[in-house]
């Protein structure tokens, strides 16, 4: 279906030139899942964007990208027009950008079955109900007459997917699709893909840096490092025994829900102007030599490996845990002391709070968070899990002061930062210190930095709020940019100046630059590549072993918060379905959901959980309601009446609480459900 054949593709620009993709070579057949992986600004977007003709201006590319019997590079407009869609249709990284904030999202879709389908009006709008339904879009024909504006970041990127598919390409390539989506989502998008090139016989062509998400769909993976092949082969192979050092590195540090340690690459990758003369990854690799620096290793197959090859002088042959450390570069959850024990006042205490944000109609309202509870002490760190829509960004608002409960109290470090019931709040410039006790990291790093301040100006605007002097200010701030590593020069510079990596330390800085008492972690790496989460969250387990601060790290990725947090909740339509300490509920996990939510978890040696955690939820595409009994009976396999009609209170199972009356009868349960056709 896709032949590219030694592509190469030279950006020239006043002033600079950049060689973005260098002799690449790889197939996808029909009904085949292929993925590229790498790093950020490996080149695996360009090789996309070369498949369907949207090259950037300045661009030069030579070999040959054949889709059946023509080359896309030498396709007239005409013909380039007919490829896109029924050819090959592309989901792009940023939903947001992609889609028009003009039109409805529904307009939209119906626009492209008509065009792309020759569907009628009225078959089109039913095809789109179904095309938002098969992606796991709630209220499917209530989100056909929304804006782009009114999405979620996950909502957004599904309303992107049946975009593409509703063109009903022969070719679908998905740019990152995964990104910022939660785990259960994860799963079912990527089946999307597995079934499109399973039943409807589609190439899909996977781009990715989550690579144990796509380990389970793909039939093969192309490794991309600085625009170069480096290796690629059956999917199988390649993720469970690389023989690249860099596919190596790459998977060193992909976390793990299992609790393997996290293994960060120093350096970054070369940013080239012309094809290699050597090995690119040269610099970074522990097993170089001078005939790594001198010339260009060529491809060359792997014995006994089917349609495997790779560009190296030394591959390798050990088992990959071979190269792990004997020791995690995070500290051990065993070591914090618990909150009972510890002599000081709590850094956090959240009170049986309820959160509702009201219609603007002025009747009914969303009921985001639910009677939660929750004690933080110095020293300790919480993580905060769930799908998208469960209430972990409207927790980390509510810590920050940046919405009131609607019941319930909430302190920092003694104070309430909101007006709140029987609660006095600080004001004026009391207020603004108040304020600093608790700081947060965004999950955009770039876009939560002004454009229009220097680095320097960002990291010191705290300070400045607090009324520090201009020498007190420079002192903090050369300290804060110290620990997170990064070289002074950087103070001038703009957010657009900056890589993610280096985005994400300055919004650390930022917030560690007030000595704060609590720092909030919401989503810190969803947005950055593999390589660089690695590095970044070792600075975040630097920052969260300070003794006398205690952090609170959201995320939808189950592993990396095993990796840091001691103890970890689990919401669900804002409620508390399970507490403990960390190890203990991802070992022996109790609520039927909490169980879903670690089956569903990716594995590089294999998706499925451990045993006892395999629960399949049913899917519910209505807006759930949870004011009364369990908020998860509309999608519990176990459900029974009693859970339907009464409310779940957490509940104490060894050491940890979980909100399910039938904790105790679940294996049976989950034992029979295995068994039934």
């Amino acid at each position: 279906m896709l032949s590219i054949e030694n592509l190469s593709v030279t950006i020239r620009r006043p002033g600079r030139q950049v060689a973005a993709l260098s002799g690449v070579t790889f197939a996808v057949r029909p009904g085949e899942v292929v993925g590229l992986v790498g790093e950020s600004g490996g080149g695996k977007s360009m090789v996309a964007r070369a498949i369907v003709g949207l090259l950037p201006g300045g661009s030069h590319a030579t070999g040959r990208v054949l889709f059946g019997d023509s080359d896309v590079l030498r396709m007239d407009d005409a013909a380039l027009a007919a490829h896109r869609g029924r050819g090959v249709a592309i989901c792009f990284q940023n939903p947001r950008g992609a889609l028009s904030p003009t039109r409805t999202i529904g307009k939209q879709l119906v626009d492209r079955l008509a065009t792309h389908q020759d569907m009628s009006g009225d078959r089109a709008r039913e095809a789109a109900r179904e095309l938002f339904e098969a992606v796991g879009i709630r209220s499917p024909q209530r989100r056909l007459d929304a804006y782009a504006h009114e999405l979620s970041g996950g909502m957004a990127q599904r309303v992107m997917i049946s975009l593409a598919t509703g063109c009903a390409p022969d070719l679908l390539i998905a740019d990152e699709p995964t990104t910022g989506l939660d785990v259960t989502l994860t799963r079912e998008i990527l089946r999307q893909f597995r079934h499109a090139a399973d039943t409807d016989g589609r190439g899909v062509l996977l781009i990715s840096h989550d690579l144990a998400s796509i380990a389970e769909v793909c039939d093969r993976v192309v490794v991309l490092y600085a625009g170069t092949v480096v290796e690629s082969g059956p999917a199988a192979q390649v993720l469970r025994e690389p023989a690249h050092p860099y596919t190596r590195a790459l998977l060193r540090s992909v976390p793990d829900v299992g609790g393997r340690p996290v293994v960060a690459t120093p350096g970054a990758m070369p940013l080239l102007t012309e094809a290699p003369e050597n090995c690119p990854f040269v610099a970074r690799c522990a097993h170089a030599d001078r005939t790594c620096s001198s010339r260009r290793p060529g491809t060359q197959p792997i014995p006994g490996g089917r349609e495997w090859s790779l560009a190296c002088f030394h591959p390798q042959t050990r088992p990959l845990d071979a190269d792990l450390p004997s020791t995690s570069h995070t500290p051990d959850a065993g070591d914090a002391q618990p909150a009972a024990a510890d002599p000081k006042p709590a850094v956090l205490e959240i009170e049986d709070a309820h959160v509702v944000y009201r219609s603007r109609f002025g009747s009914g309202g969303h009921h985001a968070l639910r009677g939660v509870t929750l004690r933080l002490a110095p020293g300790e760190t919480l993580g905060v899990v769930g799908e998208s829509g469960c209430g972990k960004s409207t927790l980390a608002k509510l810590v920050m002061g940046l919405v009131a409960p609607t019941s319930g109290t909430v302190t920092v470090a003694g104070q309430a930062l909101v007006k709140q019931p029987g609660r006095p709040r600080p004001r004026g410039r009391a207020l603004r210190r108040a304020r600093t006790r608790a700081q947060l990291v965004f999950q955009d790093p770039i876009g939560s930095l002004s454009p229009r301040r220097t680095v320097g100006d960002s990291i010191a605007e705290p300070l400045r709020a607090a009324g520090l002097s201009p020498a007190q200010r420079e002192e903090r701030v050369t300290a804060v940019l110290d620990r997170m590593e990064l070289d002074r020069s950087i103070l001038q510079r703009y957010p657009h100046e900056l890589s993610g990596g280096q985005a994400q330390r300055i919004g650390i800085a930022r917030a560690l630059v007030g000595e704060p008492d609590l720092i909030v972690f919401d989503e810190p790496t969803s947005a950055l590549d593999v390589t660089v989460q690695a590095q970044i969250l070792d600075v975040i387990a630097d920052v969260a072993a300070d003794a006398d601060r205690a952090s609170v790290f959201i995320s939808h990725d189950l592993a990396t918060v095993r990796g840091f947090a001691d103890r970890v909740v689990v919401l669900y339509l804002g409620r508390v379905v399970e507490e403990g300490p960390v190890d203990v509920v991802f070992d022996t996990p109790r609520h039927p959901y909490t169980r879903a939510l670690l089956g569903s978890a990716p594995r590089l040696g294999g998706t499925a959980g451990a045993d006892g955690e395999a629960v399949e939820l049913v899917k519910d595409l209505e807006e759930a309601d949870a004011a009364t009994g369990c908020p998860l009976a509309a999608r519990c396999p176990f459900v029974t009446d009693r859970c339907r009609s009464e409310q779940q209170e957490l509940q104490s199972y060894g050491e940890s609480r979980a909100a399910c009356w039938r904790v105790p009868e679940l294996p049976a349960l989950i034992g029979r459900q295995a068994v039934t056709p």
